[in-house]
């Protein structure tokens, strides 16, 4: 039999528990000095934010955003990685958005050791790629993004403007024109976007227009693709009123596509004798939304009543308007007694000073300013006041569908402000701009790209639920990677993730980073 093991005690170092952190140490350099050598501590050098773009990697091979692109074309006969270079350019968009010049910058601050061939020409020819095959690209990546589980049977659109800080390279047929800016920037050049959206948030497709391009004039091709290029033939298409002219609302008819479209509820005959129709059947009493539904030619009008909504309003309005009497009346006193101090008040002046306050305001609708025999007269315009009070707290809907019911109608409509907010999202977060590109295939290709971006974010914005994708990304930033060394010896190590990070992976159905898949990166 073998022996038992024995145990024999060479030497006694002392309690473990009596022994500090530095005594510890000072130990283990002293037992390494008895065999000649030198104890190092493990040191942690260059270390580089990871944590963001690695999941936003994961996320673009999770959807299989390089299989479209490859099958939309965007190698051609080259070898060159345009799949690759566009990747890099969208990561950058929902982590840390810049030009074209700044990104090979960033680059140099985060773990990406793939991004050491990128080069201003090369990412530009990356976009010249993308833009050359955007039809077929932005079909598949929109297959790839969408849930198949969800049929696309409803479909939001909406527009807005961009502008140019310069007109540099300006040519004469160039598409960066003056229109009506919704940046408020009348006195900038622009392009308008038109963005398709389903219901469930994620852009579908975008089109590009000549910044003077009318909303209404856009409608007809937007349709039209959406018939050809994605197959649609079940869809409502839901948008604004004055977006959506009569011709349009025919077009789609024909075309056999359902709408939902708000009606304005000012300056239109039709909206006032249906609103006068259903308000006289309001409940009061009721504190609830109601709805309330008028058949005329084969359309149905809803009208959504929200007495919360109502009461808001004439308050809202009520405070404006004692604020702008407040205003006018030192104004109106000042020209009745002029100062002996001071320039003089003059009528016209006086008058084009009130009605500038007014219209910058909102509020010129509501008054009656006149002037006339060197006087200047401000009074209420009660009709304009008694309808804006009939109006309060109402959505007046047009649908050509029959079988939807009125509250789901209102419930759709109401999800057209999604694509308001991924407007938002587009200028804010992903910085659409400043646009630092001046030929139209460049400046379409930028557009494309912060689309692509926005796809994904609402993709994230959908799994993550209760975390916005801009904090997440804030909070995946903190995962850093590093070179760790061990005297002679270094190894790519990350961070520890704390539960904030694995909670973000775990709804993103990423992957936790560890150090085996450092080196593949």
């Amino acid at each position: 039999m073998p022996p038992h093991p024995r145990t024999r005690i060479l030497y006694k170092l002392g309690s473990l528990e009596d022994l500090g952190e530095e005594q510890v140490v000072r130990l283990a350099a002293g037992l390494m000095k008895a065999i000649g050598k030198e104890l190092r501590l493990p040191e942690l050098k260059n270390a580089k934010d990871f944590g963001h773009v690695y999941t936003v990697q994961a996320v673009w091979n999770k959807l299989g955003l390089d299989k479209a692109l490859e099958r939309a074309g965007i190698s051609g006969k080259k070898n060159t990685d345009f799949c690759g270079m566009v990747r890099w350019l969208v990561v950058n968009r929902l982590c840390d958005p810049c030009s074209k010049l700044a990104l090979l910058d960033w680059t140099k601050g985060i773990f990406a050791p793939e991004t050491e061939d990128l080069s201003y020409q090369t990412l530009l020819r990356a976009m010249d790629r993308l833009i050359s095959i955007k039809e077929q690209a932005e079909l598949l990546i929109a297959k790839a993004v969408l849930n198949p589980k969800e049929p696309v049977d409803m479909v939001f659109y909406d527009i807005t403007s961009t502008y140019f800080e310069s007109d540099k390279s300006l040519q004469d047929d160039d598409f960066r024109r003056y229109g009506y800016s919704r940046d408020h920037r009348e006195d900038r050049r622009q392009v308008v976007i038109g963005l398709v959206m389903t219901k469930s948030g994620i852009p579908l497709c975008h089109h590009v227009f000549p910044g003077n391009t009318l909303d209404k004039t856009t409608v007809t091709q937007v349709v039209s693709d959406l018939k050809s290029r994605f197959q649609l033939r079940r869809v409502i298409f839901v948008g604004d009123r004055g977006m959506v002219s009569d011709a349009n609302l025919e077009h789609l008819i024909e075309e056999g596509l359902d709408s939902i479209v708000a009606h304005p509820a000012r300056g239109n005959d039709l909206a006032h004798e249906v609103i006068r129709n259903l308000k006289n059947q309001v409940n009061p009493a009721s504190e609830d939304e109601q709805v309330y539904v008028d058949v005329r030619a084969g359309v149905r009008f809803i009208m959504a009543y929200s007495p919360k909504i109502a009461k808001q309003s004439n308050e809202s309005r009520q405070e404006r308007l004692e604020k702008a009497d407040a205003w006018i009346k030192p104004v109106l006193k000042r020209l009745a007694k002029p100062e002996s101090r001071g320039r003089k008040a003059t009528p016209q002046g006086t008058y084009d000073r009130i009605r500038d306050y007014l219209r910058d305001r909102n509020l010129l609708r509501w008054y009656h300013v006149e002037l006339a025999n060197e006087a200047v007269s401000v009074k209420k315009n009660r009709k304009a006041l008694h309808w804006e009070a009939t109006v309060d707290g109402i959505l007046l809907l047009e649908t050509s569908d029959m079988a939807i019911p009125a509250q789901d109608i209102v419930k759709h409509y109401k999800e057209l402000a999604e694509v308001e907010r991924g407007w938002r999202c587009l200028k804010s977060s992903l910085h659409l701009r400043p646009v630092f590109h001046w030929t139209e295939r460049r400046i379409r290709a930028h557009i494309f790209i912060c689309v692509i971006a926005l796809q994904i974010e609402r993709w994230m914005r959908n799994k993550l639920q209760t975390i916005s994708v801009t904090k997440a990304m804030r909070a995946l930033q903190q995962i850093k990677v590093g070179e760790l060394s061990f005297g002679e010896k270094t190894a790519l190590m990350p961070t520890v993730l704390a539960p904030e990070h694995k909670e973000i992976l775990k709804k993103l159905g990423v992957p936790q980073p560890t150090a085996a898949q450092l080196p593949a990166m």
